[in-house]
């Protein structure tokens, strides 16, 4: 079975959960580049970076962030700021500019884990799509 969510929907998602416009586009099957607009006052700027899906390890998924140099220093910056805008424990910084984040965590898309049981996950060119079997 194959389930999918477009990255309008996602963003969407985002915007009224964690009240942050963050916007997504296609890279590669494995790849969606993930941007982020920074104002801090005297600075507006989008900051962006490519996710790759490293493994799915149960409701876990672990990503590595591609940004080039600085990549380190932008994760642990951007993970500060956004600190009070997502739950605690929901995002694990890891070596090598990698993330562990904790899906399950998520009450909507814990529903899909409880039921589905997901073997992988692919980037679309509009989306998301995870592939699985019914528990």
């Amino acid at each position: 079975m194959k389930a999918s969510i477009s990255f309008p929907e996602l963003q969407n998602i985002i915007a009224a959960k964690a009240n942050q416009q963050i916007s997504f586009a296609f890279v590669d099957g494995k790849t969606v580049r993930v941007s982020y607009p920074l104002n801090l006052g005297f600075i507006k700027k989008d900051i962006s970076a490519n996710l790759i899906i490293k493994e799915l390890i149960g409701s876990d998924l672990l990503v590595q962030v591609s940004a080039g140099m600085g990549t380190d220093t932008m994760v642990t910056t951007l993970l500060g700021l956004l600190k009070n805008k997502i739950p605690d424990g929901l995002i694990e910084k890891r070596p090598e500019s990698q993330l562990l984040i904790h899906l399950g965590q998520i009450e909507n898309v814990r529903a899909v884990f409880d039921n589905i049981d997901i073997r992988d996950l692919h980037v679309l060119a509009d989306g998301l799509e995870a592939e699985g079997n019914l528990k």
